[in-house]
């Protein structure tokens, strides 16, 4: 199981205007970009991320479950069908920290509704991408062995129950990084995020094999993950 800590990350105002609800070539109000700008650079000075993996031996793969070196076994039958050419699995879990959630809480009880918001955004930006850079970093390790990683897939994330968290948890250290789980399997820190992406030869593994997001006609989705 490793750690890595004082990741630097590049949040993308795109990726907030993608979440806040902008559309593509659509525009916001010119004071609002530049106090969203204003509010990046804050959240850069605010968050700390954080990520803890583990890889594992795949031992089995069904047509709706995995079950992974130790024994812990998730089911889906999307998940199974990603990885199922892949020999090794990636159990990970991700988090900017608790001080952009305080600052959240702060903002609300001020009323500040629409700032809020926008740190809001800014913190599902930054932890998503910790774990890109994170798989990236990964993928060009695996290139070095003729080997890839698949897509990402969260608990709650199509057919992947979200009371699948505890499983996930069961793998990963979570206190390595500050992250706790409630009873209904929500994490806090709030922007934090948890998954796992399969790993295996370059001729077997292909991130375009099997994304669900190819057959879902919901295109405005904000996490659709085709271009």
């Amino acid at each position: 199981m490793k750690v890595f800590e004082n990741i630097r990350l590049d949040i993308k105002k795109d990726d907030v205007f993608r979440l806040l609800g902008k559309k593509r070539n659509g525009r916001f109000h010119v004071r609002t970009e530049k106090r969203l700008d204003e509010f990046i650079d804050r959240a850069r000075n605010i968050v700390k991320p954080k990520i803890v993996y583990s890889t594992r031996r795949i031992n089995k793969v069904e047509k709706h479950t995995i079950t992974i070196q130790g024994g812990v076994s998730f089911r889906s039958g999307r998940l199974s069908k990603s990885i199922g050419k892949c020999d090794r699995v990636a159990v990970f879990l991700a988090t900017v920290g608790k001080k952009l959630d305080d600052m959240i809480h702060s903002l609300m009880k001020q009323r500040k509704m629409a700032d809020a918001y926008m740190f809001d955004a800014i913190g599902s930006a930054a932890v998503e991408e910790t774990v890109e850079s994170f798989q990236r970093g990964f993928d060009s390790l695996a290139e070095k062995s003729n080997e890839r990683s698949t897509l990402r897939f969260s608990p709650g994330y199509c057919d992947w129950r979200i009371q699948e968290q505890e499983k996930l948890f069961s793998v990963v250290d979570s206190e390595l990084v500050g992250v706790q789980l409630s009873p209904g399997c929500l994490m806090t820190p709030r922007k934090s995020v948890s998954g796992v992406f399969g790993i295996g030869s370059v001729d077997d593994v292909d991130k375009r094999r099997n994304n669900p997001c190819e057959q879902c006609n919901m295109h405005s989705c904000i996490a659709r993950r085709v271009s």
